[in-house]
């Protein structure tokens, strides 16, 4: 089961021993149970993510600890893993994992440096064909090297499969869910980059969650969907505002050929009266003419 949650505002556990913030903006993998809650920041999972792939590319294992911290309230563990060290310790596998006080002095080096202020809370194993349970080798170096509290978090990269395991009545319990949170993590990608140079490219492309790619291509048909019917209001304005102009144009043009026509018509009007009317005079005149010349006649 999973399921994507985006909360606007940060939640705060409440109880009798102690009141923080919760992250905000968190994915839910599974259904966390009321023991542990386990959070773990984007750009960590994206790197352990990495991890997982080289080294089942170089057919081998690989591990890392985690830094944040552990925080109690009314008898929930709730952990914080806000960063991830790759822990180099020769040849790692789900039957052989040993820490040497190099390796032990060089990741606490790294801690102070990357993460100060933070705590080591547990540690990453991965492996081709991992299997997704605690064998007594695992439950053996856990104890080791870790002790209680911290968490176990296993990754297989051929099956896509992972799960985290807390300690709980002397056993590494495996967790029904987790949360994946969103938020800034400069220190996280300051170590990225050092380690892993291919991912020098801008900090949106460094998340590769399913569920951020998702959202993003919503967004993404959104304002492309948005931009289509911009451009398409645009274009039936422009069809509507060019049919106007022709319709304008040709009112214009049958107007002044009607005034040219009228024009024309009244000008022949006049002329034809002009000429009638200098006809009938010229007619008169004659008439007065031939009056005078019969009334001259002698009798």
């Amino acid at each position: 089961m999973i399921e994507v949650i985006y909360k606007d505002e940060k939640q705060t556990a409440k109880g009798n021993e102690e009141s923080f913030n919760l992250p905000k903006n968190i994915r839910q993998i599974g259904i966390p149970n009321e023991k542990y809650r386990i959070y773990i920041e984007d750009y960590v999972y994206t790197f352990l993510k990495k991890i997982a792939e080289k080294a089942e590319e170089e057919e081998k294992g690989a591990a890392a600890v985690f830094t944040g911290e552990i925080k109690w309230n009314s008898g929930t563990g709730y952990l914080f893993i806000r960063g991830a060290l790759t822990a180099e310790a020769g040849e790692i596998s789900a039957e052989h994992v040993e820490f040497s006080d190099l390796t032990w002095q060089k990741l606490h080096e790294e801690t102070e440096h990357y993460f100060a202020g933070q705590e080591i809370i547990g540690w990453f194993l991965t492996q081709k064909s991992l299997q997704m349970e605690v064998t007594e080798g695992v439950q053996r170096i856990h104890m080791k090297l870790f002790g209680g509290e911290k968490a176990l978090m296993l990754m297989d990269p051929v099956e896509k499969e992972e799960a985290f395991f807390c300690y709980d009545n002397g056993r590494l319990l495996r967790q029904s869910g987790y949360y994946i949170y969103y938020e800034k993590n400069p220190q996280m990608q300051a170590y990225m980059l050092e380690k892993n140079p291919e991912l020098n490219q801008p900090e949106q492309e460094l998340v590769a969650d399913d569920a951020v790619k998702t959202f993003r291509k919503i967004i993404q048909k959104k304002h492309t969907e948005e931009t289509q019917e911009t451009e398409e209001r645009a274009s039936v304005f422009s069809y509507a505002a060019t049919a106007c102009l022709v319709l304008a144009v040709l009112t214009v043009g049958v107007q002044f050929y009607q005034n040219y026509n009228h024009k024309s018509i009244t000008d022949t009007i006049t002329e034809t009266v002009s000429r009638t009317a200098n006809s009938t005079e010229v007619t008169k005149a004659e008439r007065q003419t031939e009056k005078n010349q019969l009334r001259q006649l002698p009798r």
